[in-house]
C-alpha cells in the first residue's frame, strides 16, 4: 500500500519513477568518495557493465551539492562535481 501511494503522488512522472525503482532495486552499486577541490569533475568507478540512469547520494559529511560533471558517463564510471572540496559522499548509482 505504501509503495502504491507514493507512486501516485508522482502524477505524470510515474512511468519514469517505476524504472528507477526497478533498476535502482536489481542493478545497482554503492560507491563511497571524498571529492577534490569545490567544482572539480571527478570519476566514480560504478562497474554496472551499463550506462547508469543516475545517482542518489545516500550520505555526505558537509553542507554540499553534488551533480553532473561535463563528461558523458560510460559503462564503467560516471563524472560528478561538487560545490565543497574534502567532501566525503556515499552515493547509489543505478
Amino acid at each position: 500500500f505504501l509503495q502504491m501511494r507514493l507512486l501516485a503522488d508522482v502524477g505524470r512522472l510515474e512511468r519514469q519513477w517505476l524504472e528507477v525503482i526497478d533498476n535502482a532495486i536489481d542493478k545497482r552499486q554503492f560507491a563511497e568518495v571524498t571529492t577534490p577541490g569545490a567544482d572539480v569533475e571527478f570519476t566514480v568507478t560504478h562497474g554496472l557493465g551499463f550506462i547508469p540512469l543516475g545517482y542518489l547520494v545516500t550520505k555526505k559529511d558537509k553542507a554540499a551539492v553534488v551533480y553532473d560533471g561535463a563528461t558523458a558517463w560510460t559503462t564503467e564510471s560516471i563524472f560528478l562535481k561538487c560545490n565543497v572540496a574534502t567532501t566525503a559522499i556515499r552515493i547509489l548509482i543505478f
